[in-house]
């Protein structure tokens, strides 16, 4: 049974409103609010290190969010 023609631009209206929502639905989850740490790289691999040589690394840590961020402990492992 085929659909008149009217009916299957409604479905197909319905349908299309319906994939637009679900896609846009992530970006607008998506928006930050407050503080984000974004860091360039997460870890870093000192390779061989001789026994009570100083070593040292630099992590650059960005605040992508639109209040100010604040680090109030850091635990190395």
């Amino acid at each position: 049974m085929e659909c008149p023609p009217m009916r299957r631009y409604l479905l197909t209206g319905i349908i299309l409103i319906i994939l637009i929502s679900l896609f846009a639905y992530p970006a607008i989850a998506q928006e930050v609010k407050g503080p984000m740490m974004v860091l360039k790289e997460c870890v870093f691999d000192f390779k061989e290190v001789n026994e009570g040589e100083v070593i040292e690394h630099t992590f650059r840590v960005l605040n992508q969010g639109d209040e100010i961020l604040e680090i109030k402990t850091v635990k190395p492992s």
